[in-house]
């Protein structure tokens, strides 16, 4: 007979999908683990992003390091930290290089995708390389100098670098940071605002791990909790001393002035439409155009005609030294005879020595129409304004809407105007804070930057070409005339200050006296060497590293 078995106590039966073993856990652990990852790369893109234009968040630029920091010191923990945090540190790079330079995709989605890729690489070594240094001694040195070698790195390689989205620039709205600048450069700045960041993520960390003893122990007094964090929080004094003391003031003013004006015209935008503006410099008839347009919105000085006129980047954009050019030479000629007696610079294209070359230039035009002076644009566009490589890349079907290259300059840009001494750039030059330096160096006692940022819409590219100008006034000690052919327009003085400004695409004049200014500013001689001595730094700690590791 078969025995009969006890009956069991019922239990409650839990479903299929709550029956989880160790293999659940451990993957839901790396899903955490990768969410926390994935938060601190956006929070860290996000956070560089909005410290510029449109957002302009400037408190931004002093914490944006923060959650990258945080995003090393987790991914140091792992066996791969370099691979894990390059990872990671792309992402991160992407969320802030991919809207801040969305402008570009007026030119191709490839452009804007190859551009942000090559800026992202730095965001990825940043946060690859602190993963890989750990926690060991001089970590926040070396992340501070790490962040401004590349910061300097990318603003000159390659093609001659872009500086676009450099941290400094977040403090171009004012500040106590911002008249570091005057001393140390826009790197300064960066370097700054790096060490704030740094000082503010070793606080947090120390503090949070020194908190959970305090409460549990009712022995360990509180202020041991702000102890532990007493370096980090000394250190951020000492920097925000070392920026008060580093400002200073402008250069002082000679006491002369020169009567300057910058024209911008009226809805010059249409006549990009329908193509790139590569494309369209090439139609006599946008060209014809655009000059009357400007000699249009120039027409109110006539009352009153300053002693400089600027007619900004690609006013011209034919050769006016060519005789067989007669109705651009007409427009000039009538706008010099309203000018009654002032001098134009123009921006414009002459061709250049050889086929297939142009080059892009200031151009001073005496009242009797002579081209006496010329500023040849020493740093081109690439893939803008020439094509490198053209012998291998001109396959390449977006590159046919470049079929000129235009060549570089190789001396400053220096006016000689009613006794002063007017600098120039132009347009995509302001970038490089080593070119308003030189032309300084050379003479020049006020700065104007030429420029077309008409092929862009509005975007906030135009805002944030305003910002680099803000940064050399300060740096160079200079009063700035940012004179654009659509806008914006305005002028900036040597606080970084913006004392008149136009909107974009309207018709509009900025004239002022401006100052003129002989006096250097230490920025002249110290700014080019931050970024070799940030360099020098992360060397000589990775050679130390190394050296331990084969001890």
């Amino acid at each position: 007979m078969r025995s009969r078995q006890a009956p069991r106590a019922w239990a409650p039966q839990r479903p299929a999908l709550c029956r989880v073993g160790p293999e659940y856990w451990t993957n839901s652990a790396q899903w955490r683990v990768r969410a926390r990852r994935a938060a601190l790369a956006v929070a860290g893109g996000l956070l560089l992003y909005s410290g510029h234009p449109p957002l302009d968040a400037g408190f931004a630029g002093l914490v944006a390091l923060v959650p990258l920091l945080l995003l090393a010191r987790d991914v140091g923990r792992e066996p791969r930290p370099l691979r894990g945090g390059l990872r990671w540190g792309f992402v991160a790079g992407v969320v802030f290089f991919g809207p801040l330079l969305w402008w570009i995709v007026r030119f191709g989605v490839v452009a804007w995708v190859l551009l942000v890729a090559i800026q992202t690489v730095t965001v990825g070594l940043f946060v690859g390389a602190v993963a890989r240094f750990g926690e060991r001694r001089g970590r926040a040195i070396f992340a501070v100098a790490l962040w401004v070698a590349l910061e300097a790195a990318r603003s000159a390689w390659p093609l001659g670098g872009f500086g676009w989205g450099v941290l400094g620039y977040t403090q171009h709205a004012g500040g106590m940071l911002l008249p570091v600048a005057r001393t140390l450069g826009v790197l300064g700045i960066s370097a700054a605002l790096a060490t704030i960041a740094a000082c503010l993520e070793e606080i947090g960390v120390r503090v949070a791990r020194s908190l959970p003893g305090a409460l549990r122990d009712a022995a360990v007094p509180a202020d041991r909790v702000f102890t532990a964090a007493r370096t980090p929080i000394l250190t951020l004094l000492a920097t925000l001393v070392a920026a008060v003391l580093l400002g200073g003031e402008p250069p002082p003013a000679t006491g002369r002035t020169i009567d300057i004006a910058s024209v911008q015209a009226r809805d010059v935008q249409f006549t990009y439409a329908g193509g790139a503006p590569t494309i369209s410099r090439l139609d006599p008839t946008r060209i014809k155009r655009v000059a009357e347009q400007v000699a249009v919105a120039s027409l109110p000085l006539a009352d009153d005609p300053p002693v400089v006129t600027v007619w900004p980047e690609n006013s011209l954009d034919a050769d006016y030294t060519d005789p067989r050019n007669t109705e651009l030479r007409a427009t000039v000629a009538r706008t010099l005879e309203l000018l009654d007696g002032g001098t134009l610079l123009v921006g414009g294209l002459l061709d250049g020595p050889r086929p297939g070359t142009l080059l892009h230039v200031m151009l001073q035009i005496t009242p009797d129409g002579d081209d006496v002076d010329r500023y040849v644009k020493q740093r081109p566009v690439p893939f803008g304004e020439y094509v490198p490589f053209r012998r291998w890349l001109e396959w390449f079907p977006p590159l046919r809407q470049i079929p000129q290259d235009q060549l570089p300059g190789d001396q400053p840009g220096v006016f000689e105007v009613a006794g002063a001494r007017i600098g120039t750039v132009i347009c995509y030059e302001n970038i490089y804070p080593t070119l308003a330096g030189r032309t300084v160096r050379e003479g020049a006692e006020v700065l104007v930057v030429s420029t077309n940022n008409t092929s862009f819409s509005p975007s906030p590219m135009s805002r944030q070409h305003l910002a680099f100008s803000q940064l050399r006034a300060v740096e160079t000690g200079r009063w700035i005339l940012h004179a654009g052919l659509s806008g914006i327009s305005g002028v900036v003085d040597p606080k970084g200050d913006i004392t008149q400004r136009t909107e974009q695409f309207e018709q509009a004049i900025v004239r002022a006296d401006l100052p003129l200014v002989t006096a250097t500013t230490p920025a002249l001689v110290l700014a080019g060497w931050v970024g070799w001595a940030a360099t020098a730094l992360v060397g000589l700690a990775l050679a130390v590293r190394w050296r331990r590791a084969n001890v």
